[in-house]
């Protein structure tokens, strides 16, 4: 026989709450009720199998159910990065929860005008990371503001991208402190002195390289004897792609005092070439990264890295989106998450 289906009253009776609450949770109102009470609902609403009717709820809210989350990469292998799919893994934990599904798009900067996403609306908000300089992402942001959704910027500055003709009042920006990280790495290599520092960083310009590098030039601009900072640009940042333009840099600059790794990946890369070349790390050459995804466990000696909440990242921006889908405005307009420096054995002093 056919299973009767499980109403909105009949999950409420079972959670112990009125119909309107279960009401506001799978409609993404969670600003108006306790953590504990969201949660009890969503697991009443598993344990009956409690389905909404996507059709019927999208012709009472008006609401397409769907966020669109739009990548900028000049490169075709976006989803390997694990700083995005960490972020992603964070967003969709949100949005799930408030019902929403994820539209993932990801565009050359110069297609991005093609995505269908800008041919027609599907979705109720955007969630972007861009790639490409200042101006440029100026340009793309305003292509997708003029959609009119709400948007939140993954790893962009609001002040800093804002301006130059380009103001985004519906707009959330959830970031972490890249600057703080680089500062914090630039005060640890320098310890126990250094003459030459390597940054690695990819061809692609990202807002969240820029802060990292701009962390430490702050750092080095307070030294009255600065050591020199090279940065050494790696393609797509692919282990090959890194190892050919750091042992490129070496045969013209010599072997630096120090490389910092704009991620983990081109820091074992650079890691890999000095060892397979005899130079000891970390007696010759401290090496550091970013971002702290197990990788850095794998590395010989461990990496030294600067450890990232990009699941918290993904996470607080499903929240933006779906507070600003309830209330009709963004609760902030930007967002820093702290990062977290984790010493270990590639860049000790000896």
């Amino acid at each position: 026989m056919k299973r009767k289906a499980v109403t909105i009253r009949d999950v409420a009776a079972a959670a112990g709450v009125t119909p309107m609450t279960v009401s506001n949770v799978i409609n993404g109102r969670t600003d108006q009720m306790s953590r504990e009470t969201f949660a009890r609902v969503l697991e009443v609403c598993r344990a009956l199998d409690y389905r909404p009717h996507a059709s019927a709820r999208r012709l009472r809210t008006d609401r397409r159910m769907a966020v669109g989350v739009v990548i900028v990469d000049p490169t075709p292998h976006y989803l390997a990065d694990p700083f995005i799919a960490a972020v992603l893994a964070g967003l969709n934990v949100s949005l799930s929860a408030g019902g929403y599904s994820i539209v993932l798009h990801g565009a050359l900067p110069e297609k991005l005008a093609m995505l269908p996403m800008m041919q027609r609306i599907e979705t109720d908000a955007l969630c972007v990371f861009l790639a490409g300089t200042r101006d440029e992402r100026r340009r793309l942001l305003a292509d997708l503001a003029a959609l009119g959704q709400p948007l939140v910027l993954l790893q962009e500055n609001l002040p800093d991208i804002e301006g130059g003709g380009l103001d985004l009042p519906d707009a959330c920006a959830v970031v972490q402190d890249d600057f703080g990280g680089g500062v914090t790495v630039a005060r640890h290599v320098l310890e126990s002195g250094a003459r030459q520092i390597t940054m690695l960083v990819p061809d692609a310009v990202w807002s969240a390289m820029e802060r990292r590098e701009a962390g430490v030039r702050a750092v080095l601009a307070q030294l009255a004897d600065p050591p020199r900072l090279d940065l050494v640009h790696c393609g797509d940042e692919s282990y090959l792609d890194t190892q050919r333009a750091f042992s490129a840099y070496i045969a013209r600059k010599g072997v630096p005092d120090v490389v910092i790794g704009g991620n983990d990946q081109m820091a074992i890369a650079a890691m890999n070439l000095l060892t397979a070349r005899g130079h000891r790390v970390p007696e010759e050459v401290r090496v550091t990264g970013f971002n702290g995804f197990d990788i850095w466990r794998y590395a010989t000696p461990t990496l030294t890295t600067v450890f990232s909440p990009a699941f918290l990242i993904g996470q607080r921006a499903g929240e933006a989106i779906v507070t600003r889908l309830a209330s009709g405005r963004f609760a902030e307009r930007q967002v820093i998450l702290p990062v977290t420096f984790g010493p270990n054995r590639s860049s000790a002093r000896c």
